[in-house]
């Protein structure tokens, strides 16, 4: 498959002017060179588009300006693109009825930055476009909205009903239904506690569904883009609660490759959660409430001080019979626990990693009670002809009295 990448450098660590005649040929593949001019990179940054899975023209690099991709934990990915357009000799706007940029053509962005692999940002279908038209030279922009394979989840409305199916199981009947979706991760969900066989009835679309099912297990349903163009992963899935390989993110010190970091926490948001169902027997009433001491922390400790600043949450009887209720209470009650909250940028050109929702990373160079794991809530990548920034917002339901082991040796390391 061709690969069409555009390197990414800076002149004087300034924007640097296009090169529109560096594009060269190495085993089959288009790179669009920037120029480079005393100002040594520690990294390079590559990128590369596919429309409707096939690897972007010259031309079709030419043309996009500017990307942004929106990564967002329960919400659909969405990247906008920005085009210049112009009028010809004659006063008639070019580039009106350009078939790449045709309603739910498939789009993939990916991104490489320094000898690591290429990281898939967005793999899904334009859903809209705009024209900002100015009386002023280059100061005409198209935008194209694209959004992730979800969307197709999320189109239609039915009325579904399910018997005698595990959640799990339904998840797997509804991914399958999307020709984008190529695979699943689809985590096991326990039978339900009663003996009659489950149902699920609801009208919505396949998503709205899915979601629902996913948070009563304590899961989360969304897609992600595969190795390959136009084969999406569907998930069905838990947050990590370990980190996978990503680089620590250092605020201090001689490692330092974040911008800004800043925590903060809500102590209004950890909750003891009590559900109650009805028998439909013998009418009698069971009730659980959460137990916080049993919730999966990303530290040592949870984020509030005492168990009596908690707050209390009663569940609506949505679920009945259908799911374990201990499971429901847990469920909820550790969706509450992420109370702190942190944003910030990374440094550019010195994290040598792509960061990506619903992975865990770790923060060192912080104080002893804001280092840790954090799980990746949102990410925002920024891509112009020669920048790349990534900011960033984590989200955390445990405190440290310092680092992990592992994390305090590197934080000793580096002061």
């Amino acid at each position: 498959m061709k690969n069409n990448n555009r390197q990414l450098s800076t002149v004087n660590c300034q924007l640097a002017t296009a090169d529109r005649g560096g594009l060269t040929q190495i085993n089959a593949d288009q790179f669009h060179q920037l120029s480079t001019l005393n100002c040594q990179l520690p990294m390079t940054i590559n990128y590369r588009l596919f429309f409707n899975n096939n690897p972007a023209t010259r031309e079709q690099l030419d043309r996009v300006e500017e990307i942004t991709v929106e990564q967002e934990i329960d919400m659909a990915w969405e990247a906008r693109m920005q085009i210049p357009i112009a009028t010809d000799d004659k006063g008639n706007w070019t580039g009106e009825d350009e078939d790449f940029l045709a309603e739910f053509t498939q789009v993939r962005v990916e991104i490489e930055l320094g000898d690591e692999v290429f990281v898939p940002l967005i793999d899904g279908s334009i859903v809209e476009a705009g024209d900002r038209m100015n009386s002023e030279p280059g100061q005409s922009m198209k935008t194209v909205v694209i959004q992730d394979e979800s969307i197709r989840l999320n189109r239609d409305d039915r009325i579904f009903r399910f018997d005698n199916l595990l959640d799990r199981e339904i998840a797997s009947q509804l991914f399958g239904e999307i020709e984008q979706i190529a695979t699943t991760e689809i985590e096991n969900t326990p039978a339900p506690s009663s003996s009659l066989p489950p149902v699920v009835v609801q009208r919505g679309t396949a998503m709205q569904l899915l979601r629902s099912l996913a948070r009563r297990q304590g899961m989360h349903a969304y897609v992600l883009p595969g190795n390959e163009p136009g084969q999406s992963i569907g998930c069905f899935k838990s947050f990590p609660t370990q980190t996978d390989g990503l680089p620590p993110l250092i605020v201090l010190g001689a490692g330092r490759n974040v911008a800004e970091f800043h925590p903060t926490n809500n102590a209004q948001r950890p909750a003891r959660v009590t559900a109650s169902t009805l028998s439909i027997f013998d009418k009698t009433i069971t009730q659980r409430t959460s137990d916080l001491g049993q919730l999966d922390l990303l530290g040592e400790e949870p984020t509030f001080a005492s168990e009596g600043n908690t707050a209390t949450q009663i569940l609506y009887p949505r679920d009945g019979d259908a799911v374990d209720l201990d499971r429901v209470v847990t469920a909820e009650a550790l969706r509450s626990s992420y109370s702190t909250e942190a944003t910030g940028t990374v440094l550019n050109d010195t994290y040598s990693a792509v960061l990506t929702p619903y992975r865990v990373v770790s923060v060192a160079g912080v104080n002893q009670r804001h280092s840790g794991d954090y799980l990746i809530r949102k990410v925002t990548h920024s891509l112009t002809r020669s920048y790349y920034s990534q900011s960033f917002t984590l989200q955390r339901n445990a405190r440290s009295a310092g680092s992990s082991a592992g994390l305090a040796n590197l934080a000793g390391s580096i002061f």
